[in-house]
């Protein structure tokens, strides 16, 4: 039994690590055919899921499974059809219900879906499960496979930042961008964008950092003599083996870091920031305080976090890209806003940001497609409504929770 458990594990360990690399290849799969591929993937991996149940130690927590089943029903939902003139009266849809009037389309008396593009809605649910796949999968595997899966986001990671790196130097017409044509000099990896490719790398970069810190951080005390003092004694307690796995994450976190500056992102060179003050904040005790490098290693950690923002500031005034819709993002935000009162509790339904921003665009942006609000949240609540605020407010319980007990145990 304990075999079939070891390849089973290995199985969905490979179908995950699979869906990681394949996901940012093709324009980070945002077009129908990748996207197709990641679905069918993580429907292979939910199934293979459900037939071989895991030990009871290894289920989901109540809170979690009832989390997770609202979520993917919360789009469901949405695709329910109501009588039209019960539509009409939904918040937000009388504005749409008087254009269909105009148009002499819908009879009085037919149905329509609560959302209001249940195509889009429909393709959203779709895109819920590679997400929930990687969730529901990794969560159940032995700590070693998390820990491999978690090197091999990092090296899809670094491999994005240095193939950015390439085609910032290489100018716009470089052959490693693919044929992707660029308005300004930045890196963007395979994605379609510059600021898809921040996210990826501000994400990887706090995971580079804890690694890091881990790899410095105390390790056994039984080899090491009290008598020991200064460097001897730091080098003792670093070995050989834990010097190379330092100077690896002290690698991968440079290598991510550069990468990000160079998307030339304002918003994600801020993001490096904050993830680097964060993880100075959690991270430096373990240098230091009642661990083994005492207050030299917490001041040493502090100081070379400070350090890190300091040099990062300039960058940030001085480099990144000055993007007219990065500043724009303000009136994108207030808009959006706007959108949510007119359609929350309901929702306007799953994946129809971009055509209810239409109704609502500012003047001051002619020509200007309006696709994403920049903030997740935000579109969550304007397509989610209530919904969306309640899974949102849950998932932040969850993280924090989460957090403490992980600091409890060191």
């Amino acid at each position: 039994m304990p075999n079939r458990v070891a390849a089973s594990d290995a199985v969905f360990f490979y179908g995950l690590a699979g869906l990681l690399i394949f996901a940012p290849l093709i324009w980070g799969s945002i077009t129908p055919l990748p996207s197709l591929v990641l679905e069918l993937g993580a429907l292979a991996l939910l199934a293979g899921r459900l037939w071989q149940p895991s030990p009871p130690a290894a289920a989901l927590s109540w809170p979690i499974s009832i989390f997770l089943a609202l979520l993917v029903l919360l789009p469901l939902v949405q695709l329910l059809p109501v009588p039209l003139d019960l539509w009409v009266r939904l918040p937000g849809r009388a504005f749409y219900a008087d254009a269909l009037r105009e148009a002499g389309v819908g009879d009085p008396g037919a149905w329509r879906a609560i959302a209001l593009i249940p195509a889009t809605t429909e393709s959203a649910w779709l895109a819920l499960l590679p997400p929930l796949a990687v969730f529901v999968v990794a969560v159940k595997l032995p700590a070693g496979l998390l820990l491999k899966l978690v090197w091999v986001f990092l090296g899809i990671a670094v491999s994005q930042a240095l193939l950015g790196l390439i085609q910032y130097g290489d100018g716009v017409d470089s052959f490693f961008r693919f044929g992707q044509a660029q308005s300004g000099i930045s890196a963007t990896g395979t994605y379609i964008n510059r600021n898809h490719l921040a996210g990826l790398l501000e994400m990887a970069l706090p995971l580079a950092l804890g690694l890091l810190a881990v790899s410095v951080g105390p390790g056994s005390r039984r080899h090491v003599s009290r008598r020991q003092h200064g460097w001897r004694r730091w080098l003792a307690r670093l070995g050989t083996v834990r010097l190379n796995q330092a100077l690896l994450f002290g690698a991968v976190a440079l290598a991510i870091l550069l990468g990000l500056i160079f998307t030339r992102s304002r918003t994600g060179v801020l993001m490096a920031m904050l993830g680097i003050l964060l993880c100075t904040l959690l991270f430096a005790s373990r240098l230091g305080g009642r661990n083994v490098y005492g207050l030299l290693g917490t001041f040493t950690a502090i100081g070379v976090g400070l350090a890190s923002l300091i040099g990062l500031a300039p960058v940030l005034d001085r480099f990144a890209l000055q993007d007219p819709m990065e500043d724009a993002r303000w009136s994108i935000v207030d808009i959006t806003v706007q959108a949510i009162g007119q359609f929350f509790p309901l929702g306007s339904g799953a994946g129809s940001f971009e055509d209810v921003l239409r109704r609502f665009h500012p003047i001051e942006l002619p020509g200007v497609i309006i696709n994403y609000a920049h903030n997740d949240y935000l579109e969550w609540l304007l397509a989610g409504g209530g919904g969306a605020a309640l899974l949102i407010a849950a998932w932040v319980v969850f993280y924090l929770r989460l957090w403490v007990r992980v600091w409890g145990r060191g």
